[in-house]
C-alpha cells in the first residue's frame, strides 16, 4: 500500500472538488493562441503532435476516457481552425501517451515513423505508416527492459540520437534524461552518452515534445517539462549548445506558463509546423460550476 502524504491527499482532495481536463491550443509559430480545442467531458486530448503533409495539417494525440489507458489518435486540423472527428490509430492493453510522429526522407519516398510511450510494456517501440495517416504498425522495438517515457529520436552531428527518461530507482522517472546514439535508423542497437544522465532535477529534465530546429542558426532545441511541484507544471525550451558522444550542454531560453485566464494550471507539451505551435494545458474547475 501506497503511504499516505501530504501530496496524495492534496491530489485527491483537488480531484473531488475540482474537474481537471487536458484539452489543446493552437497558436502560430509565436504562440499567439489561435483556437482552444476542448474533448468531450470525462475525455482527455494531451500530447499533440502536429504534422502538415499533402497540404493538410494533422494532429496526433493522447485520448484518456475516464480512467481507462490512454489510446492514440488523429484528427485533422482544417483552414478555418474547425477539426475533424478523432481518428483511432493504436490502441493496446497498455497506456499509451506521446504519439511522436516524424518523416525520415529515403530516395524519392517520405517514411512516417511513430515512437508512442510504451513505458509500461518495458520498451521503447517503433511503428511506420502503412497508409498515413491512420494506419500503423509495428517495426521493430528500439530499446527492451527499460521504463521509458516521451522518447524522441532526432538526427543531428552525422547521428542518430535517441533523448528519453528511464526509470532509475530510487529516483522518480521524471528526473533523469539520458541520450543514445547510433549510426543508423531504425536501430536497436543503441550508445549510451558518456554523460548520462544529461540532466538531473526535476524542473527541466522530462521531455515535453520532439527536438526542433531554429531556421536561421540551425541550431537544435529540445522542449522539458518542469515537475518539480506538480507533472507538466510548465514547458520550457532549451537551446542544445553542445552535442557529441562525449559532451552535453544546454541553455534555457524560454518557458511556456499556462493560461491563468483559461484556467489552466499545467502545460506539458509543445511541438511545431511551419504554420503552427500546438501546446495542451490542464485546466482545473470548480465542480459547482460546470454546466449539467
Amino acid at each position: 500500500m501506497k503511504p499516505i502524504t501530504l501530496f496524495r491527499i492534496k491530489k485527491k482532495l483537488l480531484r473531488t472538488f475540482f474537474y481537471e481536463q487536458w484539452s489543446l491550443l493552437v497558436c502560430d509559430p509565436d504562440g499567439n493562441i489561435l483556437k482552444t480545442i476542448i474533448p468531450p467531458i470525462n475525455c482527455q486530448w494531451a500530447d499533440p503532435f502536429p504534422v502538415e503533409y499533402n497540404g493538410k495539417t494533422y494532429i496526433f494525440i493522447e485520448q484518456q476516457l475516464g480512467s481507462a489507458n490512454g489510446t492514440l489518435g488523429v484528427i485533422e486540423l482544417y483552414p478555418d481552425l474547425t477539426i475533424s472527428v478523432l481518428t483511432p490509430i493504436l490502441e493496446k492493453n497498455y497506456h499509451l501517451s506521446f504519439p511522436n510522429v516524424f518523416c525520415i526522407r529515403e530516395g524519392n519516398n517520405d517514411i512516417w515513423y511513430m515512437i508512442p510511450e510504451t513505458h509500461e510494456n518495458n520498451t521503447i517501440d517503433l511503428y511506420q505508416a502503412s497508409d498515413f495517416p491512420y494506419k500503423w504498425d509495428y517495426t521493430m522495438t528500439l530499446m527492451h527492459n527499460v521504463i521509458a517515457v516521451d522518447s524522441t529520436v532526432f538526427y543531428y552531428n552525422q547521428k542518430w540520437w535517441l533523448f528519453t527518461n528511464i526509470e532509475t530507482k530510487p529516483d522518480p522517472i521524471n528526473k533523469n534524461l539520458s541520450a543514445f546514439y547510433s549510426n543508423s535508423f531504425p536501430s536497436d542497437t543503441w550508445t549510451p552518452h558518456l554523460q548520462n544522465p544529461l540532466v538531473s532535477n526535476l524542473e527541466n529534465s522530462r521531455m515535453a515534445g520532439t527536438v526542433f530546429y531554429n531556421t536561421q542558426n540551425r541550431s537544435p532545441y529540445r522542449p522539458a517539462q518542469n515537475c518539480l511541484k506538480d507533472y507538466g507544471k510548465e514547458t520550457n525550451i532549451n537551446e542544445i549548445m553542445e552535442l557529441t558522444p562525449f559532451s552535453y550542454k544546454e541553455k534555457l531560453i524560454n518557458t511556456y506558463l499556462p493560461e491563468r485566464n483559461l484556467h489552466a494550471v499545467c502545460t506539458h507539451t509543445i511541438n511545431y509546423t511551419d504554420k503552427y505551435m500546438l501546446r495542451d494545458i490542464k485546466t482545473r474547475t470548480f465542480r459547482g460550476n460546470l454546466k449539467k
